[in-house]
């Protein structure tokens, strides 16, 4: 018998939400055959690092360490933020998104380097308790646990700015939660992303952040158009790259 496509399988996911994380946020349940991975953590060790972005950097036409950094921290951020964000805000669910429980697939799309990501333990789970405490969990893993340590260690092998690739994270969280504001939701899932959003950017304290003394988003705050940055990520400095719709470098020319 065919299983009901929203009933959940053994993992804990129906097949319409895994469908809808691999085809929205390049979040794969399966690995492909014959592609590259990379376990996260063993990016945290300098040469495995120098070596993954030197290869990196050869598919994005870039030969500057800094850039490269920035541009793969870019394609680590959406893989991971969008997915589990989503998982979070409109369906009520976590992943284990701890660093070393993240693999990286090296695959390319469209001609272009867009790296897709799996996890070791897929297993997703439901909300228990209280909200508010459930997901003030779930960022802290996201952030303390997983994005703060990747950027942290890709700033001090690479010398990439901190600010940048802070922005390089923040600009996906805009992005994906504007996208769902402006759609059609319940009310009760509506107020679900304005609550969640306003949590991640503004609410959140340093410790979801583990080391930082603040949240890295705020120095971002007085930036009244959300989607347009404050720091350039660089891609102009790729082979054929050019700035990015949002990029502050559009402003110098004027």
């Amino acid at each position: 018998m065919r299983q009901e496509t929203n009933m959940p399988d053994h993992l804990g996911w129906t097949i319409e939400e895994q469908s809808y994380l691999t085809d929205h946020y390049r979040f794969q349940f399966h690995i492909p055959i014959n592609v590259p991975v990379y376990p996260a953590g063993d990016l945290l060790f300098r040469e495995p690092l120098l070596n993954f972005l030197n290869k990196a950097g050869r598919k994005i036409g870039s030969n500057e360490l800094t850039v490269t950094a920035s541009l793969f921290f870019k394609r680590y951020a959406f893989c991971g933020l969008t997915s589990s964000l989503y998982a979070m805000t409109m369906l009520n669910k976590a992943f284990d998104m701890r660093l070393n429980n993240i693999v990286i697939i090296d695959q390319e799309a469209e001609d272009m380097w867009l790296p897709s990501f799996t996890l070791k333990n897929l297993h997703g789970t439901s909300l228990t308790g209280n909200r508010k405490q459930w997901r003030s969990a779930i960022v802290k893993t996201l952030f303390a646990d997983n994005m703060t340590i990747m950027l942290e260690h890709l700033a001090k092998e690479t010398r990439a700015p901190k600010a940048m690739l802070w922005e390089n994270a923040r600009i996906y969280i805009v992005w994906l939660y504007e996208t769902w504001l402006k759609e059609n939701h319940s009310e009760s899932i509506q107020k679900r992303i304005q609550d969640d959003y306003q949590f991640i950017i503004h609410d959140a304290e340093p410790y979801h952040f583990g080391t930082m003394k603040k949240n890295p988003f705020f120095r971002f705050e007085h930036n009244h158009q959300e989607r347009q940055r404050q720091t350039c990520c660089l891609y102009y400095r790729t082979e054929n790259g050019t700035c990015c719709t949002t990029c502050p470098r559009k402003n110098l020319r004027h």
